[in-house]
């Protein structure tokens, strides 16, 4: 028996031995247990017990979405897994699903969900509504502009050749983090037209896929597959900016208080997966 069989045996016994847990639950780091449980708790409340990182094959302590997929054989309704989607359901990859024990954000990751547009703004007015900046906005100009650059990164992320044409790093640097006062003017457009070019610029260097179609990315969608730290550190200097000179801190108080459960396809999947994980018997 290897190690992530023994660990999997244990995390699924424990469950067994203390009634008071409902499942164990093997996320890919300690920051991810406030998305999960909430959500969790939602789709079945109960105590649930995280488990953040676990040792690999060589017996050395490993957090990451890897090694939560290490333990795919051996998932139960009493030990499974929630992972960040990345890039994995818009390229297809099979096998992530709630028949096998495996919840995903349906986003790039958490991240992109504490973003999302209508809850977001929500929040920011009932603090600071007197702001004349809509989240709503910006971000679905955004989610215009990173389509088609998303449409050729899920391409070039194939195989190891094309992805040194696109990858993540060249996609992120074709969206700077520190905006200024004067790009925040009408709904951050100076900001928006500038990330269009430097999309522009760097999509002529390469060759259009044949297939310029996904069938979970659209441009209404597509700001919540950007890498979610990136999304998440760009709203969090705008929001910052947006509250200063208040008495609102925007990551505390309104980024991070982001609770919603259901709204958009992307957070009714991640509950429709969970209902069917915890309530497997």
């Amino acid at each position: 028996m290897n190690r992530i069989e023994e660990q999997a045996r244990y995390y699924q016994n424990l469950p067994l031995h203390n009634r008071n847990i409902k499942a164990v639950v093997h996320l890919e780091d300690a920051e991810d247990i406030l998305f999960w449980n909430n959500q969790l708790q939602k789709a079945l409340p109960a105590t649930y017990h995280f488990i953040t990182y676990s040792k690999n094959n060589k017996g050395n302590d490993v957090h990451g979405c890897e090694q939560c997929l290490r333990y795919r054989p051996y998932l139960t309704n009493n030990f499974f897994i929630c992972i960040d989607s990345d890039l994995r359901q818009l390229k297809g990859e099979n096998g992530l699903t709630a028949d096998n024990h495996i919840a995903q954000t349906y986003a790039y990751s958490w991240e992109n969900h504490f973003c999302e547009a209508q809850h977001l703004q929500k929040r920011f007015v009932e603090l600071v509504p007197d702001s004349d900046f809509d989240f709503r906005t910006f971000l679905q100009n955004l989610s215009d502009v990173v389509y088609k650059p998303l449409l050729h990164l899920v391409h070039y992320s194939q195989c190891p050749e094309l992805n040194q044409q696109w990858n993540i790093t060249k996609f992120n640097a074709c969206l700077p983090l520190q905006l200024t006062r004067k790009e925040l003017a009408d709904n951050g457009s100076v900001y928006i037209e500038h990330v269009k070019q430097l999309f522009e610029d760097a999509l002529k260097k390469l060759q259009q896929p044949k297939k310029m179609i996904n069938e979970h990315l659209n441009e209404t969608n597509a700001y919540l597959h950007i890498q979610g730290h990136q999304l998440y550190k760009l709203v969090l200097h705008i929001g910052t900016m947006l509250c200063h000179g208040t008495s609102v801190a925007f990551k505390t108080d309104v980024l991070d208080k982001s609770i919603h459960t259901d709204g958009y396809i992307e957070i009714n999947n991640v509950q429709s997966d969970l209902v069917k994980i915890t309530s497997a018997r």
